[in-house]
């Protein structure tokens, strides 16, 4: 099952980016006498989720489309996504506009392709 924040979201909805991600951050210097110095720690939070209905393949209903909506009208709301077997805290990402995009998939019809671009807190 894959859902947000209760709203049940299509089976064949893509998480495009799930493998982009690395939880380490790593910075590297050299000293003045030619040494490298390599600095990492782990991360927490921050890790962009893109869902995405497309082609022939995902539609959104209107009525899923307008429940989206309304979530990512809450400033600062704090969401669960659960993928399957996995449930995580995510927030949209209004840093990044527009955290949500619609087209219908055919003028005038009440099925939508879209993006929903989420991040995990």
């Amino acid at each position: 099952m894959k859902s947000l924040g209760g709203l049940i979201l299509p089976y064949s909805l893509q998480w495009k980016n799930r493998f982009d991600w690395s939880p380490v951050a790593q910075e590297t210097a050299r000293t003045l006498g030619g040494s490298n110095v390599v600095w990492h720690s782990g991360l927490t939070g921050g890790r962009p989720i893109d869902l995405e209905a497309e082609g022939d393949v995902t539609w959104l209903t209107l009525a899923q489309v307008v429940a989206i909506y309304a979530l990512a009208s809450q400033p600062g709301g704090v969401f669960d996504l659960v993928w399957e077997d996995e449930v995580f805290l995510v927030m949209f990402r209004h840093q990044d506009p527009p955290a949500i995009s619609f087209t219908p998939i055919r003028p005038h019809c009440s099925f939508f392709n879209g993006l929903i671009k989420l991040m995990e807190v």
